[in-house]
């Protein structure tokens, strides 16, 4: 979906809805087919120009006060032009007006024609979607987005009223990526995801009770559910499903009893019994690819693990939190991961046979689950590392009985790899002691976040590249509301806490591309690249209802405040910081829990 959008000026006036364009010029498009919307508004002096190249330009030279337009075409006119004084303000408030979609137009009598192109745009998920916008046109802000088309949306609505909301069929047992909990209530990753859907969309889901997986799959054929949440592709019933291209990949490994040495290459199992689950065409493939080892089918991770704790096995076959969950669970706390597989596990949904637009609908939101949430999810349940070390006793002991035979003769080579050896340990040292300096001189201690003086050096670095790139670039200074009475309460450790745990909910809030750091005593800076104001405060507001819903310390609840600045092409560091300190300073002197800028 495309949002119509209002254009202004920088700095020449707040844009709080279509009020605020009472009085003003406005320019449109020629003929455009909101023009009647605006025409209700009789004190907007409508402007009509004929392509919006030109009504970009005269809004920049300040003979228009501000343009109405979709926000991929005004997007693609700033840039081509770099009209770099023009600011995005906001969606146009009039409900009449509704955000456009695009579509291909095939003839009537291609049916072939259109149910490749369909399929083919069902194939492109939405990040590269979002790829394409970016490069192309820009990036659309957050508020603005709309992944589902209004043919979409109009599907949803129709079957929502007929069904209360789409069905989900979920397994019994799939632990820890689909299954029922104790309450008979859906649980696990895919629940997770699907319940984030549910709010990023607006869909209600419903629930339906569980059984057997083959159950699960004649209850959505027979039409008694919509969607399976999570599934793997090539199940046996593919002429009855489609599936949505997998939303998840999950790494397959491999366990064994704690006292066998790492697998370096399944390959090297040769002859010995490998158990693991048969989700979708995975024990055919696996058999096809490797067939000199010995695979047994098994019911779940549990009932594998067993089986190699009991040596009835040498090692099973799984992901990784399928098989940390059946770890903690169960108690097999002699069960390590040894090694770990190229194939991974793609998990998908899936919906019957001629649901196409369903299909198309949970494609599109799967995929437009953010990479982070995805990964967050997936780790929520993950509580084992993978432990990827070569065992070197049968090396070590080759070596002594090699050592005892030869030393004699070779005793003198002995001393000289010793003294390399030695030599090599004071370098290592020395590297390590290095790396750990480094660390020290750009790391703060306490919250292992950067030190002021590297994002110093972040900052200056960041605005270079803004101003060769002409990307935006925005800071936000936090700082912990009230903080000296809650050392003097609970002391100076607990405040360290604090501080400490404040520093994580930093790290699990931003992007990959963020710099976090402390700042000084109480106060923290995080560095947004590619971001515009817009984007920093919304970042900077989602932290903070992070820190007023988390418990630090009890019976006490602990808030900041925050300041928000984008980057001026021309101005420097210490301008930038001091307007992001600036409105730090306001949102204290207010009513604090506040993010200014």
């Amino acid at each position: 979906m495309i949002p119509t959008v209002v254009y202004i000026r920088e700095n020449s006036f707040d844009y709080t809805g279509v009020k605020s364009l009472q009085g003003r010029r406005v320019g449109i498009e020629s003929d455009i087919y909101y023009k009647q919307y605006l025409e209700l508004y009789p004190d907007i002096q409508i402007v009509e120009i004929d392509g919006t190249s030109d009504l970009m330009k005269k809004l920049s030279f300040g003979e228009i006060d501000a343009v109405v337009s979709n926000i991929n075409i005004g997007n693609f006119m700033i840039k081509q032009h770099v009209l770099e004084n023009i600011e995005l303000a906001g969606k146009i408030d009039i409900p009449e007006i509704e955000d456009e979609d695009l579509r291909i137009g095939v003839r009537k009598e291609k049916n072939q024609v259109h149910a490749l192109l369909q399929d083919a745009m069902n194939r492109v998920s939405f990040s590269e979607y979002r790829r394409l916008q970016d490069r192309w046109i820009g990036a659309t802000p957050e508020d603005m987005q709309e992944t589902l088309m209004s043919g979409d949306r109009e599907f949803i609505t129709a079957h929502v009223q007929k069904y209360g909301g789409v069905r989900l069929g979920f397994h019994e047992n799939w632990y820890p990526v689909d299954f029922m909990d104790k309450d008979n209530r859906h649980a696990g990753i895919s629940a997770q995801l699907f319940e984030m859907i549910s709010d990023m969309h607006g869909i209600p889901m419903i629930e339906q009770r569980s059984g057997s997986f083959e159950s699960v799959v004649e209850s959505l054929v027979q039409g008694e559910t919509d969607v399976i949440p999570a599934i793997v592709p090539g199940t046996g019933f593919d002429s009855e499903l489609i599936y949505t291209p997998p939303y998840l990949s999950l790494p397959l490994v491999i366990a064994t009893r704690s006292d066998e040495f790492f697998v370096g290459d399944i390959e090297h199992l040769s002859g010995k019994r490998i158990c693991l689950v048969n989700r979708g065409s995975i024990f055919t493939n696996f058999k096809k690819k490797y067939p000199s080892l010995v695979f047994i089918e098994v019911d779940s991770a549990k009932q594998g693990l067993k089986q190699v704790q009991n040596k009835e096995c040498f090692a099973f076959l799984g992901t990784v939190p399928s098989i940390a969950y059946a770890i903690k669970n169960n108690n097999l706390y002699n069960i390590k991961i040894s090694g770990k597989l190229e194939e991974t596990l793609p998990v998908s949904a899936a919906v019957r046979s001629g649901n196409e637009t369903l299909a198309a609908v949970i494609n599109i939101a799967t995929q437009s689950i953010p990479e982070e949430e995805r990964r967050r999810a997936v780790d929520q349940w993950i509580s084992i590392s993978l432990e990827e070390k070569v065992d070197y006793t049968l090396v070590w002991q080759i070596l002594v009985a090699s050592g005892m035979i030869l030393i004699a003769a070779v005793v003198w080579l002995k001393k000289t790899h010793q003294y390399n050896r030695e030599i090599s340990k004071a370098y290592g040292l020395l590297e390590e002691k290095n790396k750990a300096l480094e660390k020290l001189s750009i790391n703060d201690p306490l919250t292992d976040l950067y030190n002021r003086h590297k994002l110093d050096m972040a900052v200056a670095k960041e605005m270079e590249r803004s101003n060769r790139y002409h990307r935006p670039l925005s800071l936000v200074i936090i700082d912990i509301d009230h903080f000296k009475p809650v050392n003097d309460r609970f002391g100076h450790q607990a405040g360290d806490d604090v501080l400490k745990k404040l520093a994580v909910l930093i790290k699990h809030r931003i992007r990959s591309s963020d710099i976090p750091g402390r700042w000084g005593g109480e106060e923290f800076l995080i560095i947004c690249p590619e971001t515009d104001r817009k984007g920093a405060w919304h970042l900077a507001d989602a932290l903070r209802k992070d820190v007023q819903s988390f418990e630090f310390l009890p019976e006490t609840t602990i808030t900041i405040s925050g300041g928000v600045a984008e980057y001026e092409f021309g101005e420097d560091g210490d301008q930038l910081l001091k307007r992001a300190d600036d409105n730090l300073y306001q949102a204290k002197q207010t009513t604090r829990n506040a993010i200014c800028g």
